[in-house]
């Protein structure tokens, strides 16, 4: 009969040693990336899988108009599902989550809806920098409006404006669509803005003072 091998002594701490380490750096990465999803300092598309496009197209660089206008003139349009905020309560966190193949999701936007296409506007002058479709979130624009405010436009069923096109406060972007993520409206808009840099809540961004989207970043 074959005696039992034994493990060396060395062998255990090293196997120790080697398992702590994997479960460290998981939970680094883990942490990094739960960080980055609560709105500190993220600036990242969460379906489209691109960061906000910064090319050189020149964009409007004052604001002038007196009043953030919201991005649709229908009066009956209401919200599908909330932003994403970090600092709100739990209750209002869970209806903010968006469920995709799977996958839970922080909405990084506005989500609009109702019973009949709507028309999509500008909330303030700005540059359209980019025009794309998307496999799930069909058609996309963005819009810059000065170095430190960018405002995307999702789900739409059809565009107006081409990359390139000087917009004004009011102008029409295109129409309600619907996407992937949310099929039991189908006409809906996904609205996101951005701050200096930051994504921000699009409900806060309508109270803001034309003052300070005016204010140039350091």
């Amino acid at each position: 009969m074959k005696p039992k091998r034994k493990l060396k002594k060395f062998v255990m701490p090293l196997t120790y040693v080697f398992s702590l380490s994997i479960i460290v750096v998981g939970g680094l990465l883990i942490s990094n990336f739960v960080g980055k999803t609560n709105n500190d300092d993220f600036s990242y598309n969460y379906v489209v899988g691109a960061f906000i496009n910064q090319d050189d197209i020149s964009p409007v660089t004052e604001i002038v108009n007196e009043e953030i206008i919201k991005p649709f003139t229908n009066e009956g349009v209401e919200i599908a599902k909330k932003f994403y905020d970090k600092d709100s309560d739990d209750a209002t966190q869970q209806k903010s989550i968006i469920y995709y193949e799977n996958t839970y999701m922080q909405n990084t936007g506005t989500l609009y809806k109702y019973n009949e296409p709507f028309e999509v506007v500008a909330p303030l002058d700005g540059t359209v920098t980019s025009v794309k479709t998307d496999e799930i979130l069909g058609n996309v624009v963005e819009i810059k409006h000065n170095a430190n405010l960018i405002t995307v436009y999702e789900s739409l069923s059809d565009v107006e404006v081409q990359e390139g096109d000087t917009v004004k406060q009011g102008d029409k972007i295109g129409n309600s669509g619907e996407n992937k993520i949310d099929s039991q409206n189908k006409n809906e808009l996904l609205f996101e803005v951005y701050y200096k840099g930051l994504i921000m809540n699009p409900e806060k961004f309508y109270e803001m003072d034309i003052k300070d989207l005016s204010e140039t970043t350091e």
